[in-house]
């Protein structure tokens, strides 16, 4: 029984650390939990001055069509398009801000707290995707109207390709980092920038005769959420190479913390900045 304990004394778990590496992380999760509920009430004071704010201007309405076939396929008879719905961007914002309030502080509760510091031990959270899933994806949403997507069709897929990715690479985390394979972060880079793509395409608008050109802010935004956006990807792949090294999870975790805090507190600000403009 003693050389067998000695034998795994320094074999690392299934999930690449060893007791040393799990020990430190527990050690300095009360950090994350202080992140935890500062970010929460940064978020929450946020989301309260945006709802006031926003709420004191005329409501920026982002159109929702959907497009009809109008004749047989080949036809060459222009789609009839019908206005369907508006989203509101103000009230996106702060939806968004919101989520991300909620999420921080349901971390920081007593009831969650222990069960997010026993994932965070093993190179992983749960609750983090769960949240990132919802709030990229509508923001993502927001931003493919900004940049003038319209088509319902076209808005659920970009909604479902950016919640796919984050998807894959949650798989990604729970597979291990140590795993054979890595395809589930590749295959979430590689859906995760279709929507970006689309974006592209409409700002670039190849062909387009009517000389529209976009609003400085709305450039800005995009600009500025797609850098954060690849700051979380560079972050999460960050956390694959320290866990494969064996080394702690919890400097990624605060990485994201901070990501989770920054990303919707731009996205709100910048958006309701280009309503009062």
């Amino acid at each position: 029984m003693i050389a067998r304990d000695s034998r795994s004394a320094g074999r690392p778990d299934r999930s690449g650390r060893d007791a040393v590496t799990l020990a430190g992380d527990t050690e300095v999760s009360p950090r994350v939990r202080v992140l935890n509920a500062g970010g929460g009430i940064l978020l929450l004071v946020a989301t309260v001055v945006v709802a006031v704010v926003q709420s004191a201007f005329e409501p920026l309405g982002l159109p929702v069509t959907l497009t009809y076939p109008t004749g047989a396929p080949g036809a060459g008879m222009p789609p009839e398009t019908l206005a369907v719905t508006a989203v509101n961007a103000g009230i996106a914002a702060v939806v968004v801000l919101a989520l991300a309030t909620l999420a921080r502080l349901v971390a920081a509760t007593p009831v969650v707290r222990a069960r997010f510091a026993h994932e965070i031990a093993n190179g992983r959270n749960q609750l983090r995707w769960i949240e990132y899933s919802t709030t990229s994806a509508i923001m993502v949403f927001v931003l493919a109207q900004l940049n003038g997507i319209t088509e319902v069709g076209t808005l659920v897929v970009i909604y479902a390709l950016q919640s796919a990715s984050v998807i894959l690479l949650w798989l990604q985390e729970r597979s291990g980092a140590l795993s054979s394979s890595v395809q589930p972060f590749v295959f979430a880079s590689v859906v995760g920038i279709v929507p970006w793509g689309v974006m592209a395409l409409h700002v670039l608008a190849p062909g387009a005769t009517s000389g529209y050109d976009q609003p400085v802010w709305v450039r800005v935004i995009t600009v500025t959420m797609l850098l954060l956006f690849a700051a979380v990807v560079a972050n999460q792949w960050r956390g694959i190479r320290r866990s494969a090294a064996g080394l702690g999870y919890v400097p990624v975790e605060r990485g994201y913390l901070v990501l989770a805090v920054v990303m919707p507190v731009a996205f709100a600000a910048q958006l309701v900045g280009g309503i009062i403009a």
